[in-house]
């Protein structure tokens, strides 16, 4: 039971990300007109945003089943190094790759969806950590 705690909890990120692409494939147009974005930067950042969430709340919640301090540390540190800079290498990949007609709003919205993505795996952790038994 104590093992599916954290597979069942990784779903609202899930749910963001499937809502997410949806938003943006059904909005595409809209998008393009208003925003002046390319639908395309911001889907492929939902999903690098997504693959980068899951090794990162991997590496948090194989933490919070750890007892040893150090290792604890060591993991919530490695995984929110290793989450910024995957976004950071993908980021300038795409800069590298489009050149001078990168789409700023795609960036931008990116961005947002980094927040989002972080602040739904803070609070799903919160709730985790809670339901840790107390050692000690």
């Amino acid at each position: 039971m104590e093992n599916n705690t954290p597979a069942k909890s990784f779903r609202p990120i899930v749910a963001i990300f499937v809502v997410v692409a949806l938003l943006i494939l059904i909005t595409r147009s809209w998008l393009a007109a208003q925003w002046s974005m390319d639908f395309v930067v911001v889907l492929v950042g939902n999903a690098v945003l997504f693959l980068a969430t899951c090794f990162s709340f991997y590496l948090y919640s194989k933490a919070l089943r750890n007892n040893n301090t150090q290792l604890f540390l060591r993991m919530m540190y490695s995984s929110l190094l290793v989450k910024m800079v995957f976004c950071l290498a993908a980021t300038l990949l795409y800069l590298f790759v489009a050149g001078k007609d990168f789409n700023k709003a795609g960036i931008i919205a990116s961005l947002i969806l980094y927040v989002v993505y972080t602040y739904a795996e803070v609070k799903v952790l919160m709730r985790l950590s809670k339901n840790q038994p107390k050692n000690g």
